[in-house]
């Protein structure tokens, strides 16, 4: 399944630095899949009414349990924020007992280097430097 195109929801200034953030969500069971869909709908609605966001996109690898997000920020402040808003929050603490070994990576890019690809943020997601998510602790 190809990558939803990278949504941006402002412009980048070249010069300034962004956040960004990559995340991969394997579940631990297929059966979780239409679930995990539906809801990442209303995931993707919040996002689309939330601040301090500059840009992002998804890959589904369904037949894997697989799925994986790649957004950027204007700072940490907002991406908390989002983390902790509902319904976001609600959805995490009904997937994390469906969830795999879940990774995540950030890092800071001018914002001339936005959108950033998916082959980086894999290659940095796979690498020793990502963070185990909650799940995986």
């Amino acid at each position: 399944m190809p990558p939803l195109p990278w949504r941006a929801k402002t412009q980048p200034d070249p010069e300034r630095s962004y956040l960004v953030m990559a995340s991969r969500l394997p579940l631990r069971s297929r059966r979780t899949v239409p679930r995990f869909l539906r809801l990442t709908l209303s995931v993707v609605r919040q996002l689309e009414r939330t601040e301090g966001l500059v840009g992002y996109t998804l890959l589904a690898q369904p037949m894997k349990g697989t799925f994986w997000t790649l957004s950027a920020w204007t700072d940490q402040q907002h991406l908390d924020a989002f983390a902790r808003a509902m319904p976001h929050l609600a959805i995490i603490r009904k997937l994390r007992p469906r969830m795999g070994p879940t990774r995540f990576s950030f890092w800071t890019v001018k914002g001339s280097a936005l959108p950033i690809t998916w082959e980086e943020a894999i290659d940095r997601l796979m690498s020793s430097s990502a963070t185990p998510g909650p799940s995986a602790r």
